[in-house]
């Protein structure tokens, strides 16, 4: 709470205006590549970058296999492609699964996340909706589960929290009729570009 009393306004504009000009000289504009540099030397929060090179130069070293598990690298970076694994049963390019193991042209490995030929897709979902959506039929509409074995008990619960995780938002009515509705206007959109000859149309379009 701020209190005026007679006298102090000045004062008060006074010292609003000072911070107001501190802080806005106080604000450096951020460098570029902020997320690699050092605390201690340059006062932003990065992964000192510099600092782990230094650390490891000069020191022994040995090969190790490392498995990224994200949603996906980019294999053409400068300072990766030097250093990925390859592996040489598999034949780059030709479209043919050369070391049988399920996966074409798995060179430097498989992203699990992403096409049926591998490369990424264009937008990521969350685990609980590919459990959802995996297990949707199997398990939505049951009544009793008195005879399951252990496994499909544990299966089932995993897929009651993703259920939890991806439909609590969800209108079931309204989702039904948005589901009516959408053949009947998708229809009534291709009468109206057909005979206005155009994809895509605008309101005054209509009106006209």
């Amino acid at each position: 709470m701020i209190q005026f009393f007679k006298g102090s306004v000045t004062v008060l504009i006074t010292v609003c205006y000072t911070l107001s000009s501190f802080a806005q000289t106080a604000v450096k504009e951020v460098p570029n590549g902020w997320h690699l540099k050092d605390h201690q030397t340059s006062g932003y929060y990065g992964i000192s970058l510099d600092k782990a090179y230094e650390f490891v130069k000069g020191r022994k070293s040995k090969t190790v296999v490392v498995a990224i598990i994200d949603s996906g690298i980019d294999t053409t970076h400068e300072d990766l492609k030097s250093v990925l694994w390859t592996n040489t049963k598999e034949i780059p390019g030709n479209a043919i699964d050369d070391d049988g193991n399920g996966y074409v042209d798995d060179v430097h490995g498989w992203n699990f996340i992403g096409g049926r030929d591998g490369r990424n897709v264009r937008e990521d979902s969350y685990e609980a909706a590919r459990v959802y959506h995996q297990y949707r039929n199997r398990f939505m509409n049951v009544s009793d589960s008195s005879s399951w074995n252990p496994s499909d008990r544990e299966l089932y619960q995993m897929w009651k929290r993703a259920e939890k995780d991806v439909v609590t938002d969800i209108d079931v009515n309204e989702v039904t009729q948005i589901k009516f509705i959408y053949p009947k206007l998708k229809k009534g959109d291709s009468i109206i570009s057909k005979e206005l000859n155009k994809e895509e149309y605008s309101g005054k379009d209509l009106q006209s």
